[in-house]
């Protein structure tokens, strides 16, 4: 599959995922929907770049997931100074949107079980 028919699936396969993560972090649809085309925008610019890394999909996590840091509500603000950024970001995905372990971990780039360990620790950290 060539460079942009890859990107072009990424795209498709993570965009409800990355709009829905964006939208329940910045409290807003539309503020979402910014978010999670920023973070694609600047994913399609380095495309080559991640295909190039262990795990496509984590590190255009990372992109998204710090995109969305400067838009935080003050209660997603508050959860990720509790936790380690990818922490938080596993209890959004879990909770929050209500995704099974497997889908949460596909969207960050992660096995299932890879996904149960950091959702497991999260709420764990979160209890201390």
């Amino acid at each position: 599959m060539s460079a942009p028919l890859a990107y072009a699936a990424f795209s498709r396969d993570h965009w409800p995922v990355y709009w829905r993560f964006g939208s329940a972090v910045a409290g807003s649809r539309h503020r979402g929907g910014e978010l999670a085309r920023a973070a694609l925008s600047e994913v399609a610019a380095r495309w080559p770049a991640l295909l190039g890394s262990a795990s496509p999909s984590a590190a255009a996590w990372e992109v998204l997931s710090r995109e969305c840091a400067g838009r935080r509500t003050e209660s997603a603000a508050r959860l990720h100074r509790m936790l380690d950024r990818r922490e938080a970001d596993a209890l959004v995905l879990r909770h929050k949107l209500g995704l099974t372990s497997q889908q949460a971990g596909h969207a960050m780039g992660l096995s299932e079980a890879e996904f149960e360990l950091l959702h497991s620790r999260a709420v764990q950290n979160l209890g201390k």
